[in-house]
């Protein structure tokens, strides 16, 4: 089970318990694997809906024959400097300062700095300092909202 599978798997579930879910991260290795799982709300998340979320998370996953029995699960908010997971999400973040790593066309990696101006179909514009940088959402390692 990949964390396609999870989050498809617990997406309406998580909303029944009004929350949404908002990225998925698996890590580690099969024996000692991490699952965490990010949840948001319009009002905000509480120690109380991580709770929750997090009892029924497990509940769901031990009825699931393809997810391994030895895991360590963490529920949080996204917090205030949110990784983004999903393209549609970085909508409501417009005029915000993000931190964003993506590939280069040279075929290496480098992070940026800057204001989000912008939202294509394909990619973002981010602005730093005097310079425009179009970034497309599939060369995104890694994005983050920046304080």
């Amino acid at each position: 089970m990949d964390k396609r599978d999870i989050e498809e798997l617990l997406t309406e579930d998580i909303a029944s318990l009004g929350c949404n879910l908002w990225g998925v991260e698996l890590s580690g290795k099969q024996l000692s694997r991490t699952l965490r799982v990010f949840i948001d709300k319009d009002k905000g998340i509480s120690i109380e809906d991580c709770e929750k979320v997090s009892r029924h998370i497990c509940k769901v996953l031990e009825t699931e024959n393809n997810f391994e029995r030895n895991f360590v699960l963490e529920v949080s908010s996204p917090g205030i400097k949110r990784k983004f997971f999903k393209e549609n999400q970085y909508a409501g973040y417009l005029k915000q300062k993000l931190k964003i790593r993506f590939l280069e066309d040279e075929g290496s990696f480098v992070t940026k700095r800057g204001t989000l101006e912008e939202i294509k179909e394909e990619g973002l514009l981010l602005k730093s300092g005097k310079e425009d940088i179009y970034i497309k959402f599939n060369t995104i390692e890694k994005a983050n909202l920046e304080n």
